[in-house]
């Protein structure tokens, strides 16, 4: 079981209700699509950069191309 880290209840990962982001190398599994927006809308309020997952010279993006699409 993973944790919605919006509403912070217990998340399927087989089949969450809300659907999965990936977001820096990380996969986040919601309850709901109300809590997949409002990751979406601000997920450093929700997954809080820090300087372990980003390295020197990383092409990384913060979002992906595609995230409002």
């Amino acid at each position: 079981m993973a944790i919605d880290p919006v509403c912070k209840m217990a998340v399927d990962e087989q089949a969450p209700a809300g659907g999965k982001v990936h977001y820096w190398d990380n996969v986040f599994y919601f309850c709901s699509e109300h809590c997949r927006k409002a990751f979406r809308r601000e997920p450093q309020k929700y997954a809080p950069e820090t300087t372990e997952e980003k390295t020197p010279g990383s092409t990384y993006k913060k979002r992906p191309d595609d995230w409002f699409a």
